[in-house]
C-alpha cells in the first residue's frame, strides 16, 4: 500500500510539473516561492517531506575540493561544497553546504572516507532539507567495481535490519556526481547511500539519543539487545561494542515507563556478509577472518534468545527475497551472500549447532 501511495504521488508530481513546463529544468526555490500549485503539492506530499519513504534512487551532485578532503581526512574539519538535488529530472534544488570526513576505520583504510552533510540553518526551512542536515553519506572506499559492490552490500545490510526491527537506521540509495574543484580526482558518478541522522531516527521511535560509554550490556532493553546480538552474528560482524560505545547507538524512550535504553546497530562494512578485502576481524575474538562467525553476546536466559530467534525465522523469506530480487549485486556477490545467509539459518534451525554456536558460546 505504501509503495502504491508513493507511486501515485510521483505520478501526480509529474502532472504538476508538466503543467509548469515540459522542456526545462526549473529552480526549486523559484517554483516554491512563486508557484502556488507546486508549493501546496510539495508540502502535502509525504514522500517529499521524508526522504526515506521511497526506494527510488536519488540524483545528487556535490562539488568541493576533494583533493583537500582526502589530504585532511584525518581531521574533522568542514569545508565548503555545492549541493544539487535533481528531483524527477525536472526540479533542481541547489544549496551551499559544508562537508567533512567522518567514520573511524574508514578514514584510515579508504581513499575517500564517508562524509557528513551540513546545511546552513537559514536554508533548512523545508522538512526535506532538515532531514539532509547533519546526515551521514557513505561512499565507496575506492573507485572500482569491487568497492562499489562492498558499498551496495552494506546498503542492503541496513535494509535487512529494517526487515527485522524498527530499531534500525533507514537508508536511501543515491547516485552522486562528484565535481572536484581541487582538480585532482576524476570522480565521475557513483553509488552512495544516505542514512537518517541519529536525532531523526530516535524521534521516529519516540526516543532521544544517549551518549554513554561504559554501560554494561545487561542494563540494555533485552529485546533490542538480543536482536542486535543475533543480527551481528547473522552478518558476521565483530566490529561493535556496547560498553565501548562502538557502532551501537543507545536511545532512551520518551515514555517514562520504559527505563532501559534501546540499542541500534550501525556501520557494517567490516562484516563477513560484505567481505570487503580490507576487512579484518576484531582482534579480541578468536577467529581468523571476517567470514567466520563469532557470537559476542553476553549470557542471557535461553528463553530470550529463542524469542528473538522466532523473529529471525519468521522473516527468513523476506530476507532471502531482499537479496534474490535485488539488481544491485552482481551474480557472484549475490550467490555468495545468499549462501552466507543460508549458513546462519542452518545453524539456528539445528538444535545442536544452535547450542554450541550461540546459546553455550555467550560471554
Amino acid at each position: 500500500m505504501k509503495n502504491y501511495i508513493i507511486a501515485y504521488s510521483s505520478i501526480i508530481f509529474l502532472i504538476v510539473i508538466c503543467q509548469i513546463s515540459q522542456a526545462q529544468v526549473h529552480n526549486f526555490d523559484s517554483l516554491y516561492k512563486n508557484n502556488d500549485t507546486f508549493r501546496a503539492f510539495f508540502e502535502a506530499t509525504p514522500d517529499f517531506n521524508d526522504l526515506f519513504l521511497s526506494d527510488e534512487v536519488m540524483n545528487i551532485t556535490i562539488a568541493s575540493d576533494f583533493k583537500n578532503l582526502v589530504k585532511k581526512k584525518g581531521k574533522d574539519e568542514y569545508q565548503p561544497a555545492l549541493f544539487q538535488y535533481l528531483m524527477n529530472d525536472t526540479i533542481l534544488l541547489t544549496r551551499n553546504i559544508k562537508i567533512r570526513p567522518r567514520g573511524m576505520s574508514r578514514k584510515n583504510i579508504c581513499i575517500f572516507p564517508p562524509i557528513k552533510l551540513n546545511f546552513s540553518s537559514e536554508e533548512t526551512v523545508l522538512k526535506q532539507l532538515q532531514d539532509f542536515d547533519k546526515m551521514k553519506m557513505v561512499l565507496d572506499c575506492r573507485r572500482n567495481d569491487a568497492n562499489e559492490q562492498y558499498l551496495l552490500s552494506e546498503f542492503l545490510v541496513y535494509k535487512l535490519l529494517n526487515i527485522l526491527t524498527d530499531y534500525s537506521y533507514r537508508v536511501r540509495l543515491i547516485r552522486v556526481t562528484y565535481v572536484d574543484t581541487g582538480a585532482k580526482y576524476d570522480l565521475d558518478t557513483r553509488y552512495a547511500f544516505i542514512m537518517e541522522n541519529e536525532n531523526q531516527m530516535a524521534e521516529r521511535l519516540n526516543a532521544i539519543p544517549l551518549d554513554i560509554r561504559g554501560i554494561k550490556d545487561e542494563l540494555i532493553e533485552t529485546t533490542t539487545l538480543v536482536n542486535a546480538y543475533l543480527f551481528q552474528y547473522l552478518i558476521g560482524n565483530t566490529d561493535w561494542s556496547v560498553p565501548g560505545d562502538h557502532n551501537m547507538l543507545l536511545i532512551k524512550s520518551k515514555d517514562p515507563v520504559l527505563t532501559k535504553p534501546f540499542v541500534v546497530p550501525f556501520d557494517f562494512d567490516l562484516a563477513g556478509i560484505v567481505d570487503a578485502s580490507y576487512a579484518t576481524p576484531n582482534p579480541d575474538v578468536n577467529i581468523s577472518n571476517v567470514r567466520e562467525r563469532f557470537y559476542m553476546g553476553i549470557c542471557l536466559p535461553e528463553s530470550d534468545i529463542r524469542a528473538s530467534l522466532k523473529n529471525f525465522i519468521e522473516k527468513k523469506d523476506k530476507i532471502n527475497a531482499l537479496y534474490q530480487n535485488t539488481e544491485l549485486l552482481n551474480k557472484s556477490t549475490k550467490q555468495k551472500t545468499l549462501s552466507y545467509i543460508d549458513e546462519f539459518y542452518e545453524i539456528i534451525e539445528d538444535e545442536n549447532r544452535l547450542a554450541s554456536n550461540i546459546i553455550q558460546s555467550c560471554n
